[in-house]
């Protein structure tokens, strides 16, 4: 593999490597950015068909409640309405929305009972969104409410059902051994157990759901506009509810995206409703957009809410024996994407530590909030700051310091790859010296005369009552999940048993090239972007690779209905199977340029024609043929040569040691970035605020495909790692309430409470892929809320304080230090 990730077949020359210049690797601003900046960026809300109407919805102000009546009437009669939808009007001609369990069913609007407030009930179209909302006043429902549950243990143990028919509010739970886990407890010398929550948190994406969905009567089809996430993959959530063909329901979303991070990935509701509408409407365009309290009440977008029990077995020289994690995850209503987000951590399930004896154990439990669905990390970023709890308390029962507790356990670099006892594989890095490294340089630079953590200056800030504290962690981010995973995870365990490597149907990712008539390159992505840079970066791989400049490529989007099912843009793949597929794609495009020019032009045999500096040439130099030349030649032939499309297969498809995860229910991330973070915090005891004066961070994504996008992933991840950490919650009262229904209720970071960051980079390529890279789309979410959890522990350790609730806010700070000290 050379250092600009193309492949060297004969008669090939980078013309990157020829000038001893790359445009991969290097800082190249977005091209994106260009038409964001200067508005020319067209977003959902945009989109405006001549013609166009607005819906809205009447939802549920009930937790639980049975539907006595719903009447429209007074709305019907009104003379902007013109059209209301309620489950009754869905079920003689559409379908449920797909669940994630077996046995559940939800319709688009609630049907005969409300299970979260925000629950929509009813869907009202007017000529515009305020006649709309007006009309949705006037639609009256009768509730017979019912006792709701909120909290996980009553809704375990408690007679309240969610789902009478399902008997149980805990559909599904799991217990999975890996090594002999019970002698690992029965002979270590010690064993802790720590309890810890981490609350219900998501990401709040700058621009809300949005849909525009038009009904095609000529076809029997539906043209959908939408900023859903992965749509070529989630399409089955909104063509079976529609209950038509695939084929028959083209779903689009528009090149910018006003942020994800997960949260788009169940909107489907919307996009249904809409199309249903339209096709009520004989074909009317109808248009739905979120607004901000919808969003934050019952958009289907929370995530993450558990409560973990770990237990450590570790020996009195700090070598931990066994580990034993359980948590309860509180799914809210319905399970969406249950048995992925609570088994993805196996993928990291030991962080960073060799550690051979796992149990992993979840119950998933369903109460009468909004459901979740999947947010940057996917139930990863909990589970490790559970397990950093856990490793903070045993150093503490051992009397030694955290760091070198954990430097005892790190993986080595002599044991990559590495295999984890839930069969993933770690591909490459190097823990301890990044561990050394991030503490070299808060000692370099802070535990100095003057520095945040000068000994006199920590002294003097006590005296104030205000404690400083740091923790040096490491921490992996596993990437480039597989699509073949969640049939695996519905699949019977016998039947498991029986299923072949060859069973394996793992999702490629699907890129188109052309060359134009002007000699540049035009470009077509299968799947949808929500900020990465996903066009940039196929700017560079394809500068590199075919020799021409950034500025000569230009990519769009395939249609979905021309665009094969694809995994999408989630699970920190992009960067791997990118990568890989316009790779791929560009070499075959090299070649099929040889052969052109060796049959058209040259005639002689294509060993000796080479491709170099965007053209094709005579291998002796005597002549040369610009790409322009060649996609005329290929233009009376339907671009035979000149036009090709490439499939990039999961990098863990080709490899052995997979097989035995590939062919069992345990995820699959062939790659594995990782950080070592260093936050220093000072919390006021007083007050029990706060704040991180400064966050320390080492980062390895293998190879840097753009820098500049790698840091602005790794700095936005990070902020929203502090906000979990410090500030963000759904919170519900005891009757089933949202208390974080606007943005003055559920707090995100700004740049008044965001650190300075100190970053650096180190750069480990990863062996099983195509350009070294390794998935880096869900760092700093995952990582900083661990370490700012552990810093404040470490902070407050005269206070035996453990930052055992994620967010660590204010009050529950000072609570803890206040039983502290009434303890004393």
């Amino acid at each position: 593999m050379s250092e600009a990730g193309v492949s060297k077949d004969v008669g090939v020359e980078d013309d990157a490597e020829s000038e001893g210049q790359s445009f991969v690797g290097s800082g190249l601003e977005r091209v994106e950015d260009h038409r964001i900046l200067t508005g020319e960026a067209e977003y959902i809300h945009d989109i405006a068909p001549e013609g166009a109407v607005h819906m809205a919805l009447a939802r549920s102000v009930h937790p639980h409640a049975e539907l006595v009546d719903v009447d429209t009437s007074a709305a019907e009669d009104h003379p902007d309405c013109l059209l209301t939808l309620t489950a009754d009007d869905l079920k003689d001609d559409y379908e449920p929305m797909p669940c994630g369990l077996e046995g559940f069913e939800e319709w688009s609007l609630a049907d005969d009972r409300v299970r979260f407030v925000g629950e929509p009930v009813v869907a009202v179209v007017a000529s515009d969104r305020y006649a709309a909302e007006d009309l949705v006043d006037l639609v009256e429902i009768e509730y017979e409410q019912l006792d709701p549950v909120t909290d996980v243990q009553e809704a375990t143990e408690g007679d309240t059902l969610v789902h009478e028919h399902a008997g149980t509010n805990v559909p599904d739970s799991e217990t999975l051994e890996f090594g002999a886990v019970d002698d690992a407890f029965e002979n270590a010398d010690n064993v802790v157990e720590t309890d810890c929550e981490w609350g219900r948190i998501s990401g709040v994406p700058l621009e809300t759901a949005g849909v525009v969905a038009q009904y095609d009567t000529d076809h029997d089809s539906f043209h959908i506009d939408s900023n859903i996430q992965l749509h070529t993959l989630v399409d089955d959530t909104v063509y079976e509810p529609l209950d038509y063909p695939p084929e028959k329901v083209n779903l689009e979303v528009p090149p910018d995206v006003g942020g994800s991070f997960g949260t788009k990935i169940a909107i489907h509701r919307y996009c249904t409703l809409s199309a249903i509408a339209s096709q009520q409407l004989d074909g009317t365009p109808v248009k739905f957009v979120e607004d901000r309290v919808e969003n934050l009440q019952g958009g289907d977008m929370h995530c993450s809410d558990r409560e973990y029990t770990v237990r450590l077995a570790f020996d009195d020289d700090g070598t931990i024996q066994g580990l034993d994690t359980y948590f309860a995850d509180d799914f809210g209503a319905f399970p969406h994407y249950p048995v992925n987000q609570v088994l993805k951590p196996l993928s990291a399930v030991t962080n960073a530590y060799d550690i051979d004896a796992v149990r992993y154990g979840y119950d998933l439990v369903l109460t009468n909030k909004t459901a979740q669905t999947a947010y940057r990390g996917f139930g990863v970023d909990p589970h490790l700051y559970a397990l950093e709890t856990a490793v903070d308390e045993a150093a503490r029962e051992l009397g030694i310091d955290p760091t070198d507790f954990r430097r005892v356990n790190l993986i080595q670099p002599d044991q990559m790859p590495y295999r984890l006892p839930t069969h993933n594989i770690y591909d490459s890095g190097d823990y301890p010296a990044a561990l050394d490294r991030i503490e070299e340089l808060v000692d370099e630079a802070e535990v100095c005369e003057g520095g945040l953590l000068d000994p006199d200056v920590v002294e003097a800030k006590r005296e104030e009552g205000k404690y400083r504290g740091v923790s040096y962690s490491v921490h992996i981010e596993p990437g480039v999940s597989g699509s073949d995973w969640t049939d695996r995870q519905r699949t019977e365990t016998d039947a498991l048993e029986e299923r072949e490597r060859e069973d394996v149907d793992e999702l490629p990712e699907h890129f188109r090239i052309q060359l134009e008539g002007d000699g540049t390159v035009r470009a077509f992505l299968a799947t949808d972007t929500s900020g990465q840079g996903h066009q940039t970066l196929v700017s560079q791989l394809l500068a590199d690779s075919l020799g021409v400049l950034p500025s000569d490529i230009e990519v769009d989007y395939l249609p979905s209905v021309e665009a094969p099912t694809e995994y999408g843009s989630a699970a920190s793949r992009m960067a791997v199977m990118l990568s890989g597929a316009t790779e791929g794609a560009a070499e075959k495009l090299r070649e099929n340029c040889r052969q052109l020019a060796a049959e058209e032009v040259f005639g002689c045999g294509v060993e000796d024609v080479a491709y170099r500096d965007g053209a094709v040439e005579r291998v002796d130099g005597s002549e040369r043929v610009p790409l322009a030349e060649l996609a005329d030649l290929d233009a009376g032939r339907n671009q035979r040569l000149t036009r090709v499309s490439y499939d990039y297969d999961h990098p863990a498809t080709k490899i052995d040691d997979f097989d035995e995860a590939l062919t069992s229910k345990y995820p699959v991330y062939p790659t594995a970035a990782f950080a070592a973070n260093a936050p220093i915090v000072e919390v006021d005891v007083t007050t029990g605020e706060v704040e991180i004066l400064k966050f320390y961070t080492l980062r390895d994504c293998g190879t840097m495909l753009n820098p500049t996008i790698v840091e602005g992933q790794a700095h936005g991840g990070i902020a929203q790692g502090v906000g979990a950490a410090l500030m963000e919650e759904f919170q519900y009262d005891g009757e089933g309430q949202p208390k974080a229904i606007t943005l003055f209720d559920y707090l995100l970071p700004s740049t008044k409470n965001m650190p300075d960051i100190e970053m650096e980079h180190t750069e480990t390529p990863s062996p099983f892929t195509e350009t070294g890279a390794k998935g880096t789309g869900e760092g700093g979410m995952l990582d900083a809320p661990a370490s700012v959890a552990s810093a404040i522990t470490a902070a407050l350790e005269d206070f035996d304080v453990v930052a055992d609730q994620i967010p660590m806010t204010p009050h529950r700070v000072r609570r803890r230090v206040r039983d502290a000290q009434a303890d004393d």
